[in-house]
C-alpha cells in the first residue's frame, strides 16, 4: 500500500495519497487542485466552488503550479504532459516527451523562479533504464537541455521495494 507522502520541491503543498479517489492534490495560495488519473479538478480555495472538472486524460497522476500560481503542468504516465491555465481554467498546451523517452511514477517541478519546468524521463536500452532530467522554458515550453541524472536523484512518487 502506497502511503500518503508530501513531495519536497517547490514553491506549493504537492501530496500523493492514494485514498481511492484522489491520488494527486496541489494546494496553493488560491486553490486546490485534485488530479485523479483521468481528470484535472480545479476548486477556488476559499469558497469551495468547483472553477473546472477537465476530463479525458489518461494516466494523470503529478503536478505542479509555477509560482506565480498563473499555469498548472499535469504530467502522464508516458509521454505527454498539459499546461492548464489558472486564469481560464483550460488546457492550452499538450506536450510531447523527446522521441522515445516516457515519465513514469516521477514528477516534474517548476523552478523558483517560474522560467523553468524539469521533467524526469527514462529510456530503456543497453538492458538498463536510464533517466534525464528535461529542463523546457516556460515561454512556450520548448525543450532547452536535456542532462543524464543517476537513478537515485530521479524524483519518484513511488518506490518498488
Amino acid at each position: 500500500m502506497l502511503e500518503k507522502r508530501d513531495l519536497q520541491e517547490g514553491k506549493w503543498k504537492r501530496t500523493i495519497y492514494f485514498d481511492g479517489n484522489t491520488p494527486f492534490n496541489i494546494i496553493t495560495e488560491n486553490h486546490t487542485i485534485k488530479i485523479t488519473g483521468g481528470s484535472i479538478i480545479i476548486i477556488d480555495k476559499h469558497n469551495g466552488n468547483i472553477l473546472n472538472r477537465l476530463k479525458g486524460y489518461h494516466c494523470l497522476y503529478t503536478g505542479d503550479v509555477n509560482p506565480d500560481e498563473t499555469e498548472l503542468f499535469a504530467l502522464e504516465n508516458g509521454k505527454h504532459f498539459y499546461i492548464i491555465s489558472l486564469k481560464t481554467y483550460s488546457q492550452t498546451k499538450r506536450i510531447t516527451l523527446p522521441r522515445s523517452y516516457l515519465s513514469l511514477d516521477v514528477y516534474g517541478t517548476y523552478s523558483e523562479d517560474g522560467k523553468s519546468l524539469f521533467v524526469p524521463v527514462y529510456k530503456y536500452f543497453d538492458n538498463a533504464y536510464h533517466y534525464w532530467m528535461c529542463e523546457y522554458e516556460t515561454n512556450d515550453y520548448t525543450l532547452v537541455d536535456m542532462k543524464e541524472i543517476p537513478p537515485d536523484e530521479v524524483p519518484r512518487w513511488i518506490s518498488f521495494i
